[in-house]
């Protein structure tokens, strides 16, 4: 049940529900004790709740997050054409497609790490791509994690976690040991608060990114292909906190290749391709009864590519057919 900044929201939390009711140990993942669901530390999603009822005060009904014709070229080569989108306050919208069809350039404008060269993006009802806007005010608000973990090497997790807040929000030490200890339990790695990047697994690492992307309290978060640098036994315990941080009503825009947790996790998805966004809605529709041919053609090699390569073949011009 979502908390109560989202009850007059449809109940997307319905379609969350398998990934077969994982919970995150520091170790990976372990079968999850049915009758006790896992949820993120109370004092984490107590405060999700009540950033949430002031956000939905501030946006007045509007997107969380929302681009209008938005463009984005490198050179000559056109990375987004036109792209107008939107993603609702507590909604999980994923981003699917080819590589090269401009997911991870889509997310690196909403957090203004590029500019655009035309269009608007609106972050909470407020443009934040308009002239004299602050970016770094808009990045606070904004937590966004890569492929690569991009942890500090020299610290220890908690530190990793505990720099920006004490830098940026000024908070004391011990507020922010507090806060990334609590964030820490909330991943499963509370017993490697000490611990260096080294000595971490990929998906511990990345775990430790998740959580320290939290500790700065973003409105929303962007994942950009967070599981595709794990070798595949880490894969699910990054998927199942991911999962969990959903439940507790944050907002979510994750590009991603897992159809899976698009499925089970996203209440929404769009399937992008050349800079456009070719199609988009529920997980269902999407995945299982696409209506463009080049929606059908993309899920239809991802299946072939899962279960056999005895129906695939190179083509004259070096295609997948």
């Amino acid at each position: 049940m979502r908390h109560a900044a989202f009850m007059t929201m449809p109940p997307p939390l319905a379609r969350r529900r398998n990934l077969r009711r994982l919970r995150v140990t520091g170790d990976g993942v372990n079968a999850l004790d049915l009758s006790r669901p896992f949820t993120f530390h109370p004092s984490v999603s107590a405060q999700t709740a009540a950033v949430d009822a002031v956000q939905a005060r501030k946006t007045g009904g509007a997107p969380m997050v929302r681009l209008e014709a938005v463009r984005k070229s490198f050179g000559d080569n056109l990375v987004l054409d036109g792209i107008d989108l939107s993603v609702d306050l507590g909604e999980v919208l994923v981003v699917i497609g080819p590589s090269g069809s401009g997911k991870s350039t889509l997310l690196r404008c909403v957090n203004l790490l590029e500019p655009i060269q035309a269009g608007r993006i609106f972050l909470e009802g407020e443009e934040i791509t308009r002239k004299g806007a602050s970016p770094s005010a808009a990045r606070q608000r904004i937590g966004i994690v890569f492929q690569q973990f991009n942890l500090f090497p020299h610290l220890k997790a908690i530190d990793n976690l505990t720099l920006a807040a004490r830098r940026i929000k000024k908070m004391s030490r011990q507020a922010a040991e507090k806060r990334a200890n609590e964030l820490l339990a909330s991943v499963g790695l509370e017993e490697k608060a000490h611990q260096y990047p080294h000595q971490l697994s990929g998906g511990q690492q990345q775990r430790v990114a998740i959580a320290r992307a939290l500790m700065m309290d973003p409105h929303v978060m962007l994942f950009d292909e967070v599981t595709s640098a794990l070798d595949p036994e880490l894969v699910g315990e990054v998927l199942v906190v991911m999962r969990d941080l959903a439940r507790t009503g944050m907002t979510m825009l994750v590009v991603t290749h897992e159809m899976q947790f698009a499925r089970e996790v996203g209440d929404r998805v769009v399937f992008m391709d050349e800079g456009r966004i070719v199609e988009e809605g529920l997980p269902a529709d999407i995945l299982d009864r696409p209506r463009e041919e080049r929606t059908q053609r993309f899920l239809r090699r991802s299946l072939q590519l899962a279960h056999s390569l005895e129906e695939l073949a190179i083509d004259e011009e070096g295609d997948l057919e």
